[in-house]
């Protein structure tokens, strides 16, 4: 018998990167990034999800970038916009299928073995009350920042960036941000990092309200250092 099975991806979500402009052409507002999702198939049927990878076009020049080709503008819009995307349903098809199938099996026995006993003893569980379910509240959204404040963004494979906010406006939030790092982020890092590892293009780097309370809300990751 022949077995089919192999590697496949689907787009997840894409999204236009505000405020980002392109590093070959220059164009602003011209980059959009699109999140994908690998996953292991048998017979084309999504078995095993395999994670997220991420590519940026620009529209203008039509240059398209895996994420270690990226420039640090770039990586960490993308990083929130890949951490907060959902895998679709599709990808755990089988394995949706395969837990279906258990719970149809495990009933069937349930329902075969019912006694007298069963049943009585449901008849109090029946006239109790049910135990209300808790409701999560919405996390309120996350407070723009002030001026100087160092914030990190991680990035992958144990890298980051520093941000340094300039200065924060009523609908937006401006910063420098360092090129990728590595290693603990200690003070004399910290400053070293601002000072040196700053591109001329990432000195005022600017994100919207929304998208500052977007990277907060969705990014567990991200913290503020100083």
């Amino acid at each position: 018998m022949l077995f089919f099975f192999g590697l496949g991806q689907s787009r997840v979500s894409a999204a236009l990167l505000p405020g980002v402009a392109c590093a070959y052409c220059g164009t602003p507002d011209s980059v959009t990034a699109t999140v994908f999702s690998r996953y292991f198939h048998v017979f084309w049927i999504p078995l095993i999800p395999l994670g997220k990878f991420s590519l940026t076009h620009c529209s203008h020049c039509k240059q398209t970038l895996e994420k270690r080709e990226m420039p640090a503008a770039y990586q960490a819009p993308v990083a929130t916009l890949q951490n907060s995307a959902k895998l679709p349903v599709s990808n755990y098809l089988a394995l949706i299928l395969l837990g279906l199938g258990v719970l149809f099996i495990i009933g069937v026995g349930l329902f075969s073995r019912k006694t007298s006993r069963a049943t009585a003893s449901a008849a109090p569980a029946d006239s109790a009350p049910a135990a209300p379910t808790p409701v999560a509240e919405e996390a309120a959204p996350a407070a723009l920042p002030t001026a100087g404040a160092v914030y990190l963004m991680p990035l992958d494979a144990g890298r980051y960036t520093l941000m340094q906010v300039a200065k924060a406006t009523a609908d937006s939030v401006y910063f420098r941000i360092t090129d990728p790092l590595t290693g603990g982020p200690g003070a004399a890092k910290i400053t070293s990092a601002l000072r040196d590892s700053v591109a001329p293009a990432n000195q005022a780097t600017g994100w919207s309200k929304q998208q500052w309370q977007t990277v907060r809300q969705y990014n567990k990751k991200f913290m503020r250092l100083r």
